[in-house]
């Protein structure tokens, strides 16, 4: 089963010690990123992110309570983590990972990119999701990007667009 990727990376004004602490809140996403309506550890994880840790997502997208269960798979401590949803609700995909990892460019600035492999189900809605998966990725980041940078939490992913305009959403990267 092939799986369509999507990835974007954004530049991020903090430290990547800095930027690895806001990612390491695995479990309690939901206290600070508004794209998560609720977020919870599931029992016998923390909610700092760590190799096996588990947790479970509310999202409301289009009106539509999305449950995803996740657990993290690969793991490298102050660069980046990869995690499998295992178990969803009201989404119809058959496989999603997602992957976050902080990087620094050449002049030493913190980069932070976000991987998601997925396939539908059905799977000829794989390429039709690539544009509202694409526009997902990209307000993931602006939201670690705003929290990591001001400390401050919930904010609407809407505001977020028009305070970051030249971080508008990328042509449709993908494979």
């Amino acid at each position: 089963m092939k799986l369509k990727n999507i990835y974007e990376e954004i530049p991020v004004n903090v430290t990547p010690e800095k930027m690895w602490e806001s990612l390491s809140h695995f479990g309690d996403v939901s206290n600070f990123h508004a794209g998560v309506e609720k977020s919870y550890s599931v029992e016998g994880s923390n909610n700092v992110a760590e190799l096996g840790c588990e947790r479970i997502c509310n999202v409301v997208d289009m009106g539509m309570n999305i449950v995803l269960k996740e657990r993290i798979y690969n793991y490298v401590e102050g660069e980046s983590y990869q995690y499998e949803v295992y178990e969803w609700k009201n989404f119809p995909i058959r496989k999603m990972l997602w992957g976050f990892k902080i990087k620094t460019d050449a002049q030493g600035n913190t980069l932070l990119r976000i991987d998601i492999d997925y396939k539908a189900k059905p799977a000829f809605l794989t390429p039709l999701m690539a544009g509202k998966m694409k526009k997902m990725a990209h307000d993931v980041l602006l939201g670690y990007k705003h929290f990591t940078e001001t400390n401050e939490k919930k904010v609407p992913i809407k505001s977020l667009r028009k305070k970051y305009p030249k971080l508008k959403l990328p042509s449709l990267q993908h494979t």
